[in-house]
Parts: structure tokens; C-alpha cells; sequence
């Protein structure tokens, strides 16, 4: 059994557990129930954060945790965090649709509590900070992966998956692909740590082998792309090339297989299977991935009870180094021929299928349209952007289809569109500041706390990678590691002091928490009783609905939708002058968003047959939206169209 040498995790006390459970926990909810790229896990998730951190910060202040220190790095990354945050609150005053810069707000104040998480996770974890950190996310990877497989296996577990593509529990296939690479890396450090038990570091082999399968079950290129890189960044920086490289084979090496295999089963990897064949396939992928992971462990296990010998390892090095560049090579000409496949087919803007062939592919799969919407939006909102969170609506007067696209598919570009030059400069200005936090904290640790921090620092380089072609920010599920493995980075290794009981400190936190969780829960509340609202419309009972919506508008003045559900109390009651008053302060409250006008304009139409008014609405709905799927050849705006041409407004019709 290997002694350790070092301080050991196990040497915490019970306080610093607790804190460390706490925080894995609250980072479990955002794999787990981050609601994807909505906005329905900020409150649950995003709160519990906030009220974690000010749980600590208050504990700081009594002298019951160490107060923690991150140093000018820290600080300047604490900065940049929290003036991005501010700014996307502040893109509120003029966004084009307000209540989801809000939301945009919200989520981006809980990134800054998981920064905040992982800066005291570290403090607390004193000379073992970094390994602590590490060992949190490893738990969190881990158990979302082994979940996501778990449903594959048995897919009976969740609702029937039109998309094959492994996306469980965090809704989609990339940010899943991107919590894999950093697993990888982890699964390395832990498995060739020398001072873990050899029964630890076959657990470690074991993470590797179920982050492998699972990057290879989500299809995901720019995952594959990436979990590369973090692999050759941990080798550059770390110090266990060798072990690394070996334990890498031999945990990867039958996750590939079963891959292999999985890619052949259409129940595994055709969208819209049968329920049947998906059940059928599964069975057997859970059956194959047992046996795989036996394998690994009695490879790994049996492995790690023999020591190499220098030249034996110099020779085991050469091999390994020899056989990643002929891996370069390989895919640097597979690369080279997908490459001039994609250009001679001419496919701009194409879409790519979702099954194994994808990997293999070189096109965009429509970023390149997306990326030039984005530019478009900047260039006619100016250089402050049309207002956080609003690219799906900014888009649409730009759009090439009537495709629905949240994002851009770039966090820059999605940044530069929401918050013009400022929104952009801002996240670079993170990026910059994280890179530095990194090479610090490389720096400045030693021993097993660099080795753990080398792992760490795979997290934040894989996500800010692979956000250049995907909108990573929107997933609480990938943000939130990331932001504790900075925070960790940044006060890990520094030295901690006693300090005098802060009272002040304590109730301006609890004070600042209310106020955030406040702003998290109010949007959410607004909502339900909008939906409460309309409920109470289909059972006849226009009172409450009115009711839901006036206070659904006081709670969310930025929100066009109380107005559209009072303008249809109204229309039941009769109040037809009413309505039309409430669809006209929608419009007047989002006038840049075509679903505003065409409200209107099918109230004018359907309601008052005010054929000259629903042309003039419905035709700014189509200037801000021409291709949506609403238009129809002989539908509203057609006639309308028609009835203006032929003199109709004239007449008053």
C-alpha cells in the first residue's frame, strides 16, 4: 500500500466536511437539476448557492472558517466576475426584451456565488485546498456520468429520448461531452497520484473509463477536440507523464470498444428509435459497460502492484510518445480529408446528422450562420447590444430560417450581440484573468497540491475552448464547476489568519444573499401566476385570471407577457377597447419583438376585423421576423395585405 507523505484530505475536520458536502451538493443540483440552458434552476440552484456562500462568508466573520485570501490574480478575476455580472443587469435599461435579461442577470450572479464557493472550499481545506476542490469535483463529474450511462442502459429510468445522442441529466449532448473532458483529467490525477491507495487510484482509472464512454456516446466533435487538448495540457503541466499515458490506455482502451460497439446499435444511436430497440440496445451497453469496467479495474489494479524501472519507464515513454504522434498524424490527415469533403460539398449552413458520422465531419452544422446573425445583431444594435439574454428574439430579423436558436453558439459572439463591445470586453477580461489565476496557482503550489491543482486547471481551459463554438455560459451544469475550480485555483496554497469577528461583514452579506435570492425567485413567481392566470381564463374565471396578471405585471414590470394575458380577460369580458389597450402597452414595452406585434395584429384582426390595423401590426411583426413559421401564403397578413391595396383603409375596414 502506498504511505502518503503529504498532509491528507482525511486530516480536515469535521467543519471543512460539512462545507465541502455542502458545496458538492449544491454543484450536484446544478448537474442535476440546472434546468439545461433555461432558467428554471437558477432559483433552486443559484439560491442554494447564495445561501451556502453566505453561510460561510458569515462563519468567516465569526472566526468559525479561515478567512480566505486569493491575492492580486484573485482579485482581478473576482473583479472581472462581478463586473460582467453588473453590466448584464445593467443591459436591462435598454434590451429589446428586458425580463430575459433579467433572467440573464440571475444566472450570471449565481456563477459569482460558485466562484465564491470555491475560494472558501479552498481556504477551508488549508494546505490541502486544491486536493479538496479536486476531490469535490471528481465525486459530482463522476456521479453525473455514471447517471448519464445509467440512463442509457435503461432508458425506461426518463421520458423517451427523441435524440440519441447521450445528453442526461444536464439536456444536452456538448456541455455532457465538456463535464467529460474535465472528468478525464481528474481520473488521471487521482489514478497516478502516488499518494493515494491503489485502491483509490483504480478508481481513478474507473472515471476515466466511464468519462471516455460517455464523451463518445454524446457525439460530440468539439467534446473529442477538447478532452485532446485537456489531455495534453495536463501532460505539459503535469509531472506524471508517463503513468498518465499508460493509465490512460488502459482505461480508454475498452471504453472505445464499447463505443465501437454502440455506435453499430440503432437503438443507441438513431433519433427517433423505437422505445423497444432503445431498451433492447440498452440492456446489453449496460451489460458490456460492467464488463469493461471490470476489465480496467483488474488491468489497472494488477498494474499498478509493479514499479517501473528507470529505463524501463524511459522506454515506456518513447513507446507512448511515439504513439501519440502517429495518432497526431492519423487524425491530422482524417482531418485533412473531412476538411476538403466539407469544402468541395459546398454545404454552408448545413446541418449535421446526429449519429457517429458526425465525428468525422468537418461542417459547422449552421454555427456559421449563427455566428454572422450574431455580428448582424451588434452591428444594428450598436456597440451596447440589443440587452442580455436576447438572441433568439434579436435574430429573427435576420434569420435565415425559421429555425429557433437560443444562442450563437460562441460565448463571445453571444456576449458581443448581448452586451455590444463592453458585454465582450468584459468576458475576455474573465478569460484573462482565469488564465492568469491558472498559471499562479501552478506556480505557486508544490507536491501534491500542484498536482491536484494541474488537474483543476483543466476545467476552466476546457470550458473556455470549447465556449468558442458553443454557448456553454447558459448551463449552470458546466459553469459551476468551472467557476469553483477558479475560485479554488485562486486561494489555494495561501497562507490563512485568524481574524477579529466582523459582525458588519456578516449582516451585509445576509443582506446582499436576500436581495439576490429575492431577484432569483421574483421573475419565477411572476411566471406562475401568469400560468396561473391563463389557467383560470380556460376555466371561466376571469376574475382570478385578471387578478393573477395584474400581480404577475407588478412583480415583472419587464415582462410583455401579463400584458397579453390581461388583454385576453379582457377580450372575454367583452372589454374590447380594454384589450386592445393591454396588446398595445405589450408592444409598447417590447416594440422590438415581433411576437408583441403580432399579437396585436391578430387581436385587430380576429377581434375588431380592423383589417387596415392588423396589416400595419402584422407587417411590423414580419419586418422583425420574415421568415418566421407564422406566415402563411392566405393567412392574416395576406389578407390584410390585399384589403389595403384594394383601398380598404380608406373605407375604414
Amino acid at each position: 500500500m502506498d504511505a502518503a507523505t503529504e498532509t491528507s484530505v482525511r486530516a480536515l475536520g469535521v467543519g471543512t466536511f460539512v462545507f465541502a458536502a455542502i458545496t458538492g451538493g449544491v454543484l450536484l443540483g446544478a448537474t442535476f437539476a440546472g434546468d439545461g440552458a433555461d432558467v428554471g434552476g437558477v432559483l433552486p440552484v443559484g439560491g442554494a448557492a447564495v445561501v451556502a456562500l453566505a453561510a460561510a462568508l458569515v462563519a468567516v466573520a465569526f472566526g468559525r472558517l479561515p478567512t480566505p485570501r486569493v491575492g492580486g490574480s484573485g482579485v482581478f478575476l473576482i473583479a472581472a466576475a462581478i463586473g460582467l455580472t453588473l453590466w448584464i443587469g445593467t443591459t436591462m435599461a435598454w434590451s429589446i426584451v428586458g425580463d430575459r435579461s433579467w433572467d440573464a442577470f440571475n444566472k450570471s450572479a449565481a456563477y459569482c456565488a460558485f466562484l465564491g464557493l470555491g475560494i472558501v472550499l479552498a481556504a477551508a481545506g488549508r494546505q490541502v485546498g486544491a486536493r479538496l476542490a479536486a476531490w469535490v469535483l471528481s465525486v459530482v463529474i463522476g456521479a453525473t456520468l455514471v447517471w448519464a450511462l445509467v440512463t442509457k442502459s435503461a432508458p425506461a429510468l426518463i421520458e423517451y429520448e427523441r435524440v440519441a445522442r447521450l445528453n442526461e441529466p444536464v439536456e444536452h449532448w456538448n456541455a455532457l461531452a465538456l463535464l467529460a473532458d474535465i472528468a478525464i483529467v481528474l481520473g488521471l490525477w487521482i489514478g497516478t497520484a502516488a499518494e493515494h491507495r491503489r485502491s483509490v487510484r483504480v478508481g481513478g482509472a474507473l472515471l476515466v473509463y466511464v468519462a471516455t464512454l460517455a464523451l463518445l456516446l454524446t457525439l460530440s466533435r468539439a467534446g473529442v477536440v477538447v478532452g485532446v487538448g485537456a489531455v495534453a495540457l495536463w501532460l505539459v503541466v503535469g509531472r506524471e507523464r508517463v503513468p498518465s499515458g499508460l493509465l490512460l490506455l488502459g482505461a480508454s482502451g475498452p471504453a472505445i470498444a464499447v463505443g465501437a460497439w454502440a455506435f453499430t446499435r440503432p437503438g443507441l444511436t438513431d433519433d427517433l428509435a423505437a422505445s423497444g430497440d432503445q431498451e433492447a440496445d440498452g440492456a446489453v451497453l449496460g451489460a458490456l459497460t460492467l464488463v469493461g469496467a471490470l476489465v480496467v479495474a483488474v488491468v489497472v489494479g494488477v498494474a499498478l502492484r509493479r514499479s517501473l524501472a528507470n529505463d524501463t519507464r524511459r522506454r515506456v515513454g518513447r513507446g507512448l510518445a511515439a504513439l501519440a504522434v502517429g495518432l497526431v498524424l492519423a487524425a491530422g490527415a482524417a482531418v485533412s480529408v473531412a476538411a476538403a469533403d466539407a469544402v468541395s460539398a459546398g454545404r454552408d449552413c448545413a446541418e449535421v446528422v446526429n449519429d457517429p458520422s458526425r465525428l468525422s465531419s468537418l461542417d459547422p452544422n449552421l454555427r456559421l450562420c449563427w455566428w454572422e446573425e450574431a455580428w448582424d445583431v451588434f452591428e444594428y444594435h450598436g456597440p451596447e447590444g440589443a440587452g442580455a439574454g436576447t438572441f433568439e428574439i434579436a435574430r429573427k430579423r435576420f434569420r435565415h430560417d425559421a429555425r429557433n436558436v437560443v444562442q450563437p453558439h460562441s460565448v463571445p459572439l453571444q456576449h458581443l450581440a448581448d452586451g455590444g463591445v463592453v458585454g465582450l470586453g468584459l468576458f475576455s477580461a474573465l478569460v484573462l484573468t482565469g488564465f492568469v489565476v491558472c498559471v499562479c496557482a501552478l506556480r505557486r503550489l508544490a507536491g501534491a497540491e500542484r498536482a491536484a491543482a494541474a488537474a483543476l486547471v483543466a476545467a476552466p481551459a476546457a470550458y473556455f475552448v470549447h465556449a468558442l463554438v458553443d454557448y456553454n455560459w447558459d448551463f449552470l451544469a458546466v459553469t459551476a464547476p468551472t467557476m469553483v475550480a477558479l475560485g479554488a485555483l485562486a486561494s489555494a496554497g495561501r497562507s490563512t489568519r485568524p481574524a477579529p469577528r466582523r459582525p458588519f461583514l456578516a449582516l451585509s452579506t445576509v443582506l446582499v444573499a436576500a436581495v439576490l435570492v429575492g431577484s432569483f425567485a421574483i421573475p419565477r413567481v411572476a411566471d406562475e401566476l401568469e400560468r396561473s392566470s391563463t389557467r383560470a381564463l380556460a376555466d371561466s374565471d376571469t376574475e382570478r385570471a385578471r387578478d393573477r396578471a395584474l400581480w404577475a405585471r407588478v412583480l415583472n414590470p419587464l415582462s410583455a407577457d401579463p400584458f397579453v394575458s390581461l388583454a385576453r380577460v379582457e377580450e372575454r369580458r367583452g372589454n374590447v377597447l380594454r384589450a386592445e389597450r393591454e396588446y398595445i402597452n405589450a408592444v409598447e414595452l417590447q416594440p422590438q419583438n415581433p411576437a408583441t406585434w403580432y399579437a396585436l395584429g391578430i387581436f385587430e384582426y380576429e377581434v375588431r376585423g380592423n383589417l387596415c390595423a392588423t396589416y400595419r401590426y402584422l407587417n411590423n411583426a414580419y419586418t422583425l421576423d420574415p421568415v418566421g413559421n407564422q406566415w402563411v401564403r392566405g393567412g392574416p397578413l395576406d389578407v390584410a395585405r390585399d384589403s389595403v391595396n384594394a383601398g380598404g383603409c380608406a373605407l375604414g375596414s
